[in-house]
C-alpha cells in the first residue's frame, strides 16, 4: 500500500473565543499530527507573525496564505463567563472579531471601546505544508454584497512522493449571504481544472452541511461525516474534507475541541495505486 499521509481542517476563529480571550492554537493544531493543514480564520497582526506562520515553524513545515479582510481582533472582555461566547453576543454578532475592509461596522460595534482598544491585523485562510510547494494560487469568488470578506479558495499542487496531489482550503460564505453563487463558480473552476480525475483534497470551513454540499461540489465524496459545529455541543456539520477517486480515506474523523467554535476535522488517506496520476517530475 502507498504511504498514508494525514490532512487536517481547523477554523480557528483567529486564536480567540467569543470573549477574545486566546486558546493555544498553535499547539492544538500542532497536537493534530497533519501532513496538510488547512487553516479557515487565519489571523496575522499588523507587524507580526500569523497563527500559519507559527505554526509552520514549528512543524518544520511551509506554508502559504491569503487574506479575505482585514479588521481588528478584541482584547479579553472583563467578566467573561465560563461559556465560549456571551448570549448578547450571539445576538449581536460580535464575537471580539471586527472586519471593516470591505463594509463599514454597525455604528454601535464601532462605538464601543472594545473594538476601538483591539488589535489590528488580517484574516483569511492558510495551507501548511510537509510536502514541498509545486504551484500555489488564489482564486477570487464573486463577492456576495452582504458579506464582510472576500473568499479567495487558495490552491496548492504538492509532491506527495513523486504525485501531484492538489489541495484547495476554502472558507465559504453563509448561505443566506447567497453562497451557491459561490459554490456554482467554485464546482465550473473545479470541472475546469479536471479535479475529480486527480488527486484533489478540498478543506474548509464550507458553510453548509452535507447533502447540500456534495450536490454543489459534484464528483468528490466526503471523507468525515461527524458534526463540528459548535465545539462544545456540535449539532451540524460545516467543516469538511472532500476527496476525488484517486485518495483512498483510510480513517477519519473530527478532532478535539482546540477552542475555537469549530471542531477540526482529520483523516488520514492515501492514493489509490491503481489509478493513473500526474507525476511531479513528468
Amino acid at each position: 500500500m502507498p504511504r498514508s499521509f494525514t490532512v487536517a481542517s481547523a477554523n480557528l476563529h483567529a486564536g480567540i473565543d467569543g470573549w477574545g480571550r486566546p486558546f493555544d492554537a498553535v499547539g492544538g493544531c500542532m497536537s493534530l499530527g497533519a501532513d496538510i493543514l488547512l487553516i479557515q480564520e487565519n489571523w496575522r497582526p499588523e507587524g507580526g507573525a500569523s497563527i500559519a506562520e507559527a505554526i509552520a515553524e514549528g512543524m518544520g513545515a511551509s506554508y502559504l496564505e491569503t487574506t479575505y479582510a482585514t479588521g481588528r481582533r478584541g482584547h479579553p472582555m472583563p467578566g467573561a463567563s465560563d461559556k465560549w461566547l456571551s448570549k448578547k453576543g450571539f445576538i449581536g454578532h460580535d464575537h471580539s472579531l471586527y472586519f471593516d475592509s470591505v463594509k463599514p461596522l454597525a455604528p454601535k460595534l464601532a462605538a464601543r471601546t472594545h473594538y476601538r482598544d483591539a488589535e489590528p491585523g488580517s484574516w483569511g485562510t492558510a495551507i501548511v505544508t510537509r510536502f514541498p510547494i509545486l504551484r500555489s494560487e488564489v482564486i477570487d469568488l464573486p463577492y456576495l454584497r452582504r458579506d464582510r470578506s472576500h473568499r479567495r479558495p487558495l490552491i496548492a499542487e504538492l509532491d506527495v512522493d513523486g504525485v501531484v496531489v492538489t489541495v484547495f482550503c476554502v472558507h465559504m460564505s453563509h448561505l443566506t449571504y447567497g453562497s451557491p453563487l459561490h459554490f456554482k463558480a467554485f464546482n465550473e473552476l473545479l470541472e475546469q481544472r479536471g479535479a475529480h480525475s486527480e488527486a484533489t483534497i478540498i478543506g474548509g470551513d464550507m458553510n453548509n452541511w452535507g447533502w447540500p454540499l456534495v450536490a454543489q461540489v459534484r464528483h468528490l465524496r466526503r471523507a468525515v461525516r461527524q458534526r463540528t459545529w459548535p465545539a462544545w455541543r456540535p449539532h451540524s456539520q460545516l467543516d469538511h474534507l472532500l476527496v476525488s477517486d484517486a485518495v483512498v480515506v483510510d480513517a477519519a474523523s473530527a478532532g478535539p475541541d482546540l477552542g475555537s467554535d469549530h471542531l477540526p476535522v482529520v483523516a488520514t488517506v492515501h492514493l489509490d495505486s491503481n489509478r493513473p496520476h500526474r507525476p511531479s517530475n513528468p
